[in-house]
């Protein structure tokens, strides 16, 4: 029996599409997310709870319902991808871009017993310039990096539409807000730094998640595990979901497998992280 434990195939499917997809019957699912894409998903599979629906902006001003879980304990949890991702913008601006729909949505949640917000997949560069004052309850921040605030215009603006003449723009205002540095502060693009401003604790998102979700749990009984997004690439070995799971998995004695959409520079380093190694649907490359 395998632990199928993807995170999200971006543009593709979600962490629990993907497990679906990926797993043979007898296989036992954990889909998993380090923030970003699929963070409420994941929890809701693992933990159960239910979903509340709330008014919140998105990066162009635009109301729309989202997404609150409510967890068993009373945590409530959010998705940043879900108020203010990139997949609900027909362009990509960040220059213009608003974070101010997630400020928004937390200061509805001001009363809550604890939060939890996944922090990753925004279209903002903003650091929360514009949010709203608030008092944040006790907050948890499932970061999908550990960028620092400095190098976030440069390191994730092109993939948010930022053009080479707007990453200085970008990395200058976001300085001038004069917020925290440090591991995770440029999360959602200076989100994660807004956020320890405002007294959050903020965490490695794909290790925590193992934890909260009970990784070493669902391995017993499992003789390989199986994890994998859309592509493998010099970044994987930035400690994203996939890398961490291997880590986790081998140090356990498990056989690990790294199934990926596609792969790009450098991946053949990080291909040996894995077991063994499959691109799109059948192609299987040996790294052992």
């Amino acid at each position: 029996m395998k632990l199928i434990c993807p995170t999200a195939f971006k543009g593709t499917f979600s962490p629990l599409e993907a497990a679906q997809r990926l797993g043979s019957p007898g296989d036992r699912l954990l889909p998993l997310s380090d923030g970003g894409d699929g963070f409420l998903e994941c929890l809701q599979h693992g933990l159960g709870g239910h979903l509340v629906w709330r008014d919140a902006t998105d990066p162009s001003g635009r109301n729309r319902p989202v997404p609150v879980l409510h967890l068993p304990d009373g945590t409530l949890a959010i998705e940043s991808a879900r108020v203010i991702g990139l997949a609900s913008l027909a362009e990509r601006d960040p220059v213009a871009a608003s974070s101010r729909g997630l400020g928004e949505l937390i200061q509805q949640l001001a009363d809550a017993p604890r939060l939890w917000v996944g922090l990753g997949g925004s279209a903002t560069v903003d650091g929360g310039r514009d949010w709203p004052r608030f008092e944040l309850p006790p907050t948890l921040v499932f970061c999908d990096v550990r960028t620092d605030l400095e190098a976030a215009a440069e390191t994730f603006g092109p993939q948010k539409g930022a053009q080479p003449a707007d990453i200085p723009i970008l990395k200058e205002r976001l300085l001038s807000l004069e917020l925290p540095r440090g591991p995770h502060t440029g999360a959602a693009g200076g989100l994660g730094a807004k956020l320890l401003s405002l007294g959050a604790e903020l965490v490695n998102g794909a290790e925590k998640i193992l934890e909260v979700l009970g990784f070493e749990d669902a391995c017993q009984g499992c003789d390989a595990v199986l994890t994998g997004e859309g592509r493998l690439d010099a970044t994987t070995l930035e400690g994203k979901l996939p890398l961490v799971v291997a880590n986790r998995a081998r140090a356990l004695g498990l056989y690990t497998i790294g199934h990926f959409g596609s792969h790009g520079l450098g991946w053949e380093i990080a291909a040996a992280n894995f077991d063994e190694v499959r691109f799109g649907l059948s192609q299987v490359v040996a790294t052992k």
